[in-house]
């Protein structure tokens, strides 16, 4: 019974997962706007009623697809699979990743933004994110690469607070997304307030 259990909780991801890719491909090649629900089920290969034992709306997808980028983020920062042993240096991998993503999906990131408008803090992607940062600080601290007298979620709410204010004010110009090197730039900033005994710029 368990191991048809499991089998069962396996397809389930797998048709969840299929649906994520089948959106995103379809969200990439056409919009979101022009993407319906019956496509991205063609597309996955699944009913259309499948789709909604997964996701309430396509909105609600949208929330989805944006978590499931930030598992793929949280992968890239792990040691064992070729990230740096700095805490520090993983906090900039981190926004640096993130910021690529934002680039590489600049449209969808916008219509994503837009969907945020009016929900309440504290939720979502974007609160995942920061707890993610927020852990690498208390990383960084530990090792004395980040003073101790500072709060990890502090940090972390500077680091991204600047972010989104900068692509907020893009997505309002309707210019294209800031440059990546800005990573850099706010690492660098922090830091001088932030540095532990042990820190030492690369």
């Amino acid at each position: 019974m368990q191991q048809s259990l499991s089998r069962r909780e396996r397809k389930k991801q797998e048709t969840r997962q299929g649906l994520l890719e089948a959106a995103l491909l379809l969200f990439r090649e056409q919009g979101y706007n022009d993407t319906t629900v019956e496509q991205i089920t063609e597309q996955a290969d699944v009913a259309k009623g499948t789709f909604f034992n997964y996701f309430p709306s396509k909105q609600a997808l949208l929330g989805d697809l944006a978590v499931w980028r930030l598992e793929q983020l949280s992968e890239a920062l792990r040691i064992d699979e070729g990230a740096p042993a700095s805490p520090v240096a993983r906090i900039e991998l981190l926004l640096r990743l993130w910021h690529e993503q934002m680039l590489a999906d600049w449209q969808l990131f916008q219509q994503a933004m837009a969907s945020r408008l009016g929900r309440p803090p504290g939720h979502g992607p974007k609160h995942r994110l920061a707890g993610l940062a927020a852990d690498l600080v208390r990383e960084a601290q530990a090792c004395g690469e980040i003073r101790p007298d500072v709060e990890p979620e502090l940090v972390s709410d500077l680091l991204f607070v600047t972010y989104i204010r900068r692509f907020a004010v893009c997505i309002r110009e309707g210019g294209s997304a800031p440059p990546v090197d800005d990573t850099e730039q706010v690492i660098d900033l922090l830091m001088n307030g932030l540095a532990g005994p042990n820190w030492s710029e690369s």
